[in-house]
């Protein structure tokens, strides 16, 4: 008589135990990754976005601005960038939507993949000059996650360049300005 091949119950019911406690270790890991992918994800549209602007401001010959907006209809001085963001052209340089001047793109709440974006509260807005160049300060966007722990910057230089890097132990969280 041979003998049957395969596992008994307690063997089994071991395996299926082993295999939830190692699930359960790396499920938080993994969250992580996917937290850090969708802040790179954002990053790089906004990257790209502000890219957009500039060329369009050397393009048009006239300042163009990136502001934060919940109603696409005029600017906020506060708040996070992830509630909605619209490029317009600023006509009369005031660094708000003023009627006759065209809304080019917007990118609303859901484009930011849940994460949050803010700003320091000493740059409401981002304009670009019609030679390309940025019209204020140097300044940061962090990404945060929905902890609001910081995991990824976009870095606006006043020559109108961006970069992204990782946020690092030191950078302030979301709502900490």
């Amino acid at each position: 008589m041979r003998a049957q091949q395969g596992f008994t119950l307690p063997e089994l019911l071991i395996g299926v135990a082993l295999i939830g406690v190692l699930a359960g270790l790396a499920v938080p890991a993994f969250q992580g990754v996917i937290e850090r992918t969708k802040a790179r994800t954002v990053a790089d549209r906004f990257q790209t976005e502000l890219a957009f602007a500039r060329s369009e401001a050397v393009f048009r010959r006239k300042q163009v601005v990136i502001c934060r907006t919940r109603d696409f209809a005029r600017c906020l001085d506060w708040g996070a960038w992830s509630a909605g963001a619209m490029t317009f052209e600023d006509r009369n340089y005031d660094r708000d939507l003023s009627p006759g001047e065209t809304v080019i793109r917007v990118q609303q709440e859901k484009d930011f993949n849940g994460l949050h974006m803010v700003g320091s509260a000493n740059r409401p807005v981002i304009g670009f000059r019609p030679d390309g160049r940025s019209a204020g300060s140097n300044t940061t966007l962090r990404i945060c996650a929905k902890s609001l722990d910081a995991l990824r910057l976009l870095v606006i230089n006043t020559g109108g360049r961006t970069r992204t890097a990782p946020a690092g132990r030191d950078t302030p969280a979301c709502g900490t300005d």
